[in-house]
């Protein structure tokens, strides 16, 4: 894996990261939307857990496996979803739209580990 890829991963972990320690820290000031951001820090846990393996990427992991492993995590987190779709809850819509942020990020590692993995050996 290059680089370029290992920091996005690490951008990747870090952003979840701090969006769970904004969401913790915002539930404890605002008390009208507490639930929503109790949702959105049970969701990043979620998501932390799943994603434990990105804190410590091996920078010599084959990009081919990094792909496997990110599709891995975006088949469960879409699972995950339709689960918090179903359920509605008053804590699932703030769980649902962290997932949602999540999946657009994880997304776009996975089109760029495709490119990677589509480059040739020069």
């Amino acid at each position: 894996m290059n680089s370029t890829l290992h920091r996005a991963i690490s951008s990747f972990y870090n952003l979840i990261y701090e969006a769970q320690a904004f969401s913790t820290t915002m539930a404890r000031i605002d008390s009208a939307d507490h639930d929503r951001y109790l949702g959105r820090v049970e969701g990043l846990n979620w998501v932390l857990d799943r994603c434990q393996e990105f804190e410590d990427v091996d920078q010599n992991l084959t990009t081919p496996s990094l792909h496997k492993l990110l599709g891995d995590v975006k088949s469960d987190l879409d699972h995950e979803l339709s689960v918090q779709r179903r359920e509605k809850g008053r804590r699932a819509d703030g769980r649902e739209e962290a997932l949602i942020f999540v999946t657009d990020y994880l997304t776009s590692l996975i089109t760029a580990t495709e490119i990677e993995s589509a480059k040739s050996p020069v």
